[in-house]
């Protein structure tokens, strides 16, 4: 019996604590959601916030210390890179090794940052006749501060009024 009351506590005391996330030092995201998708082209200024769950194993998800851009959008119609920013920090958690949470990316923009394309050869940004919307699917990777690159999501969709 007197055993029994030692070794209880131990088993407990081994069971209880949690063992630290095992990740890959390259992050890995998922989208999880987009809020404000419904944008006029002509509109001053607005933001797109971009929610995703995201793994770090080296604990380094942040931008460099200079600052630099590392989150990416890619437009998916044209390939180009619609939007870059510094995230901000995410402090580590503790001792151990690995880091895993949920972030909202805000793409703040002003007029002429997205716009609607046409098929037509109409100029961009330009109002369609008559009135139409285009829709935007992005995709969206970071880098964090060692330099490791995420694996590559779609975020969206952007429904653009192209007035």
């Amino acid at each position: 019996m007197k055993y029994l009351l030692i070794l209880f506590p131990i088993l407990l005391l081994g069971t209880s604590c949690a063992k630290a996330p095992d990740f890959p030092k390259e992050p890995f995201i998922e989208f999880r959601e987009v809020r404000n998708n419904q944008i006029a082209q002509t509109d001053m200024a607005d933001t797109i916030v971009f929610k995703i769950y995201f793994e770090d194993g080296d604990g380094d998800l942040r931008p460099d210390q200079n600052g630099t851009p590392n989150v990416f959008l890619r437009d998916q119609r044209d390939s180009s890179i619609a939007f870059s920013f510094a995230s901000p920090p995410i402090p580590t958690e503790g001792s151990g090794n690995g880091i895993r949470g949920t972030l909202e990316l805000r793409a703040s923009f002003l007029r002429g940052d997205i716009c609607c394309l046409y098929e037509t050869g109409q100029p961009p940004c330009t109002p369609a006749i008559p009135m139409r919307t285009d829709t935007v699917y992005y995709d969206l990777y970071l880098f964090d501060e060692a330099g490791h690159q995420s694996n590559t999501i779609t975020a969206g969709p952007i429904y653009i009024r192209c007035n």
